[in-house]
């Protein structure tokens, strides 16, 4: 009998020191799971950071290049506080789209045509955009549409590039106040003018 209460005991022991192994070894996988989870986290929002300062410093470049090149046009054309804006024209675009359309191929070449025949004259491009995305997409977007333009007179009319300044005010010169597709539509565009010398 007493032999028997010793087993029972052992066995006692026994099954309770296995069930706490079983609890450590669950404890350490929980913990091990939250820690891997909780470390890619970190990486993640690490990740976040640094494509957010990558965007930053892109902008900024772009900010610099914008400046020089306006520098550039303004050096170039001596005496430029005595200009004159000779010719205005606009070109609009489709949504999201930096696509020189068909109807606005016949704004740039009359603005192309004045460049020629105007060899002292300059040209500020000001790209728009409609409300739609964020600041600084529609900035960048702004940007493009304005590219657009000013390669558009470069490649089918040889337009020197430092006759030629850029802007991008993407959303925040908006004139439409409108919240619809028409009005929108209005937005989405570069305004061009021509400046020379008085004759």
């Amino acid at each position: 009998m007493k032999r028997f209460a010793l087993f029972s005991v052992l066995g006692l022991v026994i099954i309770v020191l296995a069930a706490g192994c079983a609890t450590k070894s669950y404890v350490n996988k929980t913990v091990g799971d939250e820690r891997v989870r909780s470390d890619a986290a970190v990486a993640q929002v690490g990740q976040d950071v640094a494509a957010t300062k990558a965007e930053l410093e892109r902008l900024n470049s772009l900010a610099v290049q914008l400046d020089k090149k306006t520098d550039l046009a303004i050096n170039q054309a001596k005496g430029f506080e005595a200009y004159q804006v000779i010719w205005e024209g606009e070109i609009f675009f489709e949504f999201n789209s930096d696509k020189i359309t068909v109807e606005a191929q016949s704004i740039l070449d009359e603005a192309g045509d004045k460049m020629i025949t105007n060899r002292s004259a300059v040209m500020e491009i000001a790209g728009f955009c409609d409300p739609t995305g964020s600041d600084n997409y529609n900035l960048e977007l702004g940007n493009r549409r304005s590219d657009a333009a000013k390669y558009y007179l470069v490649d089918n009319f040889g337009v020197n590039l430092y006759r030629m300044f850029m802007v991008s005010y993407g959303e925040r010169k908006a004139v439409e106040t409108s919240d619809d597709t028409r009005s929108y539509a209005k937005e989405r565009k570069v305004k061009m003018k021509i400046w020379d010398k008085p004759k």
